[in-house]
């Protein structure tokens, strides 16, 4: 049996919406149930996919339907007021030579990168939106966060002498930057 492949009709008495035909045989209608059961088909093909573009990991696999619903109205949401940033950022245009630190915290906040600022005692004192998501925590909950203690336990040791190399760095005004894996606060 061929599949249902959605095409656009130009013909059709509302241009741009796909037009799914029923059945590969023009003269064979089918049932109520068959019609319910292939809703339905379609409807879990929907659900499963939606599930998967969550960003919860193997947490979404035991999300119902309400809740995958409601977490994928909370992303949106999300991504809406981030590009409503990005582009009241984009819209503003600064003096030459005239940088302030409204306009710096401006670009932490709406930027895509996962960043954060650190004390010397690896403490946050700050992370942007997309760190906290990275990891799972609150604006609030990030605050005071060990990024030692929220590594992940294969690169513990390594992260520990890197960061000791850091701050004999920072001490001589030397830049340093190491990559390590960090843990989510749902354990991931």
């Amino acid at each position: 049996e061929q599949a249902a492949i959605p095409h656009f009709s130009s013909s059709s008495s509302m241009s741009g919406v796909p037009v799914v035909p029923m059945s590969s045989e023009p003269d064979k209608r089918l049932s109520h149930k068959e019609v319910e059961q292939r809703r339905r088909e379609k409807a879990k093909q929907y659900f499963d996919e939606l599930r998967g573009l969550l960003p919860y990991g193997g947490d979404s696999a035991k999300f119902d339907k309400n809740a995958i619903l409601h977490h994928s109205i909370l992303l949106i949401k999300h991504l809406i007021q981030e590009l409503e940033q990005e582009e009241a950022a984009s819209s503003y245009k600064p003096t030459p030579g005239k940088g302030s630190s409204a306009d710096f915290k401006s670009c932490f906040d709406v930027n895509r990168q996962p960043l954060c600022f650190a004390g010397l005692d690896s403490r946050l004192w700050d992370a942007n939106s997309a760190f906290c998501m990275l990891m799972g925590y609150s604006r609030m909950e990030v605050t005071g966060l060990s990024l030692l203690n929220a590594t992940a336990p294969a690169d513990a040791e390594a992260a520990g002498a890197q960061w000791q190399a850091a701050i004999k760095g920072a001490q001589q005004q030397t830049p340093h930057s190491y990559v390590c894996r960090l843990v989510r606060k749902d354990a991931q």
